[in-house]
């Protein structure tokens, strides 16, 4: 490297990728050598002053010399206040971005990191979050503390978490203390190699002694990390540790499971239940052993079959006696697989489906809606399978990917309400089962705000085809690349013979539809609620037309499908919007194809609604009704007009209200279960959005639609603040707009809020989290 000249001390060395608030973060190397490489597949728009980095949010340009080191520069005009731009700088978002992969690794695929107060010197500190129910912790403290608050945050964690480990950055000062407290420390260091910043382990001794090694050399234990520094040396206690091999994730599957009565507990053990149950690693024979999973983990069903894709332990029992299990397998979590058969593990049978829980037709409930949560495919599983691999062979074609938010979202799904585990079964089910020659359709679903590369979990959905558990990170990419490839080709090769085919009216049909069902649906449904609010009917062709759609591309089978889909879940004690539509020329009654739809919905006639008109009489002024309520006043009908203007602008955010909603609502959640307040920069960051993207209107719909109806009758509003945890100004209007007393005095206000914060708390405590019908 030739020797640079330091003379211009504004350089910016790191900065992250995707957008503003992205936590991918990159160093520019300084030589111009490194340079070129790092800037292959890049552009010089792709780079940003992070906000994670305590900087300005604005674009930095790439600068490449020969005779000074290569950095980062701000377009002009220059208003950034970031204080740490050297190598450095972005060493807390290099950290917490290799804490995921490695857990990722180690079996826990839902990590969460959180990055504390980022802007500040050194980066703050990184809290990653893992484990069942993310009670597990990892906190890396990069910034300096003082005792007094170290020993506080010690404590406060410890009460909040099962697992509470902790690692030092190289200027916190703190790492002797805890040195004191346990006998050595975990460090925490960063090193330029090439184009990016390495992460390195330490551990560190009463004589200030330290021994580095590679975070992938390290393995996780309740202990917290096991450097191989630590795993060489003999335990310090008398009585010998108990043998606990660690078992990759996707390894095991298990089936025909028995609860066993718990045991005594082991003091400061996380609570667990015990199973009996058949299993068989790969390429071994099925044995009886005992499993525990967490308290809160759902039971699993004997006729389903369950993969631990999560951390787990063999352990030897103690206590057994033939002919019961010899062996216990330690799990975090398990997943059913979507069939009930695999070759995988050839040698276990599941039991069948009891005939009690197939129930038996019954008549149409005619009193309450029922109190189960929503399913979170609104298309049903068969249905969402089959879009989402249609619009992955439609990605395909294009030669591009697509993030999972986006393409969930086109089933009509919120991407918080699917699971990590359920994500995998979905992709392993959009291409099951695996074939030669038949691509990987998967490879094509990428991470969000990250440049393309392989997902996180598309190891596990190899796995879940079939591909070996334990693929080095290398021979994924491979596969991701192959598989990628295949996909343009086979996609490339199926549309090529279309167009020299003369154009069938299947072919123009199918052509013709630019649009997503769901979607359609969800823009249908809006609009006849405006109907109903007028009480009044529409015309099925003027309502394809307000949605910019030719009624001659539908077929009678499509709108019977579609405003079937309007309605669904079918509640007979509910309005139907779909008897607001009528036929061109209709004069009154019902509509020729509303007996159809009715069908579709499962109707059955009964006392009350014996003929097809009158379920339609009774549907429509329920439908009226229920418009009425949510009908505009005098002062806000301004509103009803201003609708459209409203769904352009979360179209132009890329997302729908609706879905911002569910995202916050689950992020509240989050926090009441951590029993912390949030601000808008972490509920923007669920949504997908930036704080700037949300005035304080749009804040106040959001929070007010969030609480309306309230979740266990808690306003988990109240958890949400503003700059220095100060109440937000619009708490009161929230409180108006959901029909509460209002008008309140400051000090009123500020008792209201710390009340309502601690019933949300109380409400989602750890005793409350393993409710079945908890609604998110």
């Amino acid at each position: 490297m030739p020797p640079f000249e330091d003379e211009d001390t504004r350089k910016v060395q790191t900065a992250v990728v995707g957008q503003a608030h992205s936590d991918w973060p990159v160093f520019l190397p300084y030589d111009p050598d490194d340079f070129d490489r790092f800037m292959r597949g890049r552009t010089r728009d792709d780079f940003y002053c992070g906000v994670l980095l305590g900087g300005c949010g604005k674009k930095l340009t790439p600068k490449r010399y020969t005779e000074k080191k290569c950095h980062f520069a701000h377009r002009p005009p220059v208003h950034c206040r970031r204080t740490e731009t050297g190598e450095a700088s972005a060493d807390h978002l290099y950290v917490g971005q290799a804490l995921r992969r490695w857990l990722q690794r180690q079996g826990y695929q839902d990590a969460e990191v959180n990055y504390l107060d980022p802007g500040s010197t050194h980066g703050g500190a990184v809290e990653v979050r893992y484990g069942q129910g993310r009670t597990r912790l990892i906190r890396v403290q990069m910034a300096r503390m003082s005792l007094r608050e170290w020993q506080e945050t010690r404590d406060r964690l410890t009460q909040r978490h099962t697992h509470v480990h902790w690692a030092y950055g190289p200027y916190c000062g703190l790492s002797h203390n805890e040195v004191e407290v346990a006998g050595h420390a975990i460090r925490i260091s960063c090193r330029t190699e090439g184009e990016t910043r390495a992460v390195y382990v330490g551990t560190q001794y009463p004589d200030n002694s330290l021994a580095w090694s590679a975070l992938s050399e390290c393995r996780l234990s309740d202990q917290g990390i096991v450097t191989p520094r630590l795993e060489a040396e003999p335990t310090a206690t008398s009585t010998p540790a108990a043998v606990a091999f660690p078992l990759a994730p996707g390894t095991i599957a298990f089936t025909t499971t028995t609860e066993l009565p718990a045991p005594v507990p082991e003091p400061d053990a996380p609570a667990v239940r015990h199973y009996e149950a058949d299993a068989q690693p790969l390429g071994s024979a099925a044995v009886r052993v005992r499993i525990t999973l967490p308290h809160d983990h759902p039971a699993p069903p004997p006729h389903q079959l369950h993969v631990i894709y999560s951390s787990a332990h063999l352990l030897p029992l103690t206590d057994a006696a033939p002919p019961g299990p010899a062996w216990l397998i330690r799990a975090d979590g398990a997943s059913p697989l979507p069939q009930q058969t695999d070759p995988r593990w050839p040698d276990l049978h599941t039991k069948p489906v009891p005939l009690e829980r197939t129930p038996a037709p019954i008549p149409a409930p005619t009193t309450t809606e029922p109190a189960s949560t929503p399913d979170a495919l609104p298309l049903g599983k068969d249905e969402t399978i089959r879009l989402l691999r249609s619009r992955l062979a439609l990605v395909a074609r294009a030669r591009g990917v697509i993030n999972w938010e986006t393409l969930i979202n086109q089933a009509g799904a919120a991407p918080d309400d699917i699971s990590p585990d359920e994500r995998v079964r979905l992709l392993v089910a959009v291409d099951h089962p695996r074939a030669d020659g038949k691509p990987v359709f998967s490879a094509l679903v990428k991470a969000a705000l990250v440049p393309d590369a392989p997902a996180p979990y598309f190891a596990n959905v190899l796995a879940g085809l079939g591909w070996r558990s334990d693929l080095s990170e290398a021979k994924v990419a491979e596969i991701w690349e192959r598989e990628r490839r295949t996909a343009y080709a086979l996609a490339q090769s199926e549309s090529a013979p279309k167009h020299r085919q003369p154009p069938t009216a299947s072919v123009e049909q199918s052509a013709a539809r630019p649009w997503d069902d769901a979607q359609l649906v969800g823009r249908i449904r809006e609009h006849l609620n405006l109907v109903a609010n007028g009480r009044s009917l529409i015309k099925w062709t003027t309502l394809l037309k307000n949605q910019g759609i030719p009624p001659s591309t539908l077929s009678a089978k499509d709108r019977v499908r579609l405003l079937a889909a309007v309605d669904k879940p079918y509640v007979p004690t509910r309005g139907l919007l779909s008897a607001l539509v009528k036929e061109d020329g209709q004069a009154s009654g019902p509509a020729p194809f509303f007996g159809d739809v009715l069908a579709e919905l499962g109707w059955k006639p009964d006392a009350d609604t014996p003929t097809v008109e009158a379920a339609w009489r009774a549907a429509l002024d329920r439908a009226y009704a229920r418009g009425a309520r949510s009908a505009p006043t005098a002062q806000n009908s301004a509103a009803v007009p201003s609708a459209k203007k409203d769904r352009a602008r979360w179209g132009q955010l890329g997302t729908t209200k609706a879905a911002v909603v569910v995202a916050v609502r689950r992020a509240l959640i989050d926090a009441a279960r951590r029993q912390v307040c949030v601000g808008w920069h972490t509920l923007a960051a669920a949504a997908g959005l930036k704080p700037a993207d949300l005035s304080d209107r749009a804040r106040e719909a959001i929070l007010v639609a969030v609480d309306n109806p309230p979740t266990y009758g808690v306003l988990l509003s109240s958890l949400v603040v503003a700059s220095e945890h100060t109440p937000v100004p619009y708490f009161d209007t929230i409180l108006k707009r959901l029909g509460r007393p209002h008008g309140l005095r400051p000090i009123e206000l500020g008792q209201v809020r710390k009340t309502e914060q601690a019933r949300a708390f109380a409400a989602y405590s750890a005793t409350s989290t393993s409710d079945p019908k908890e609604r998110t």
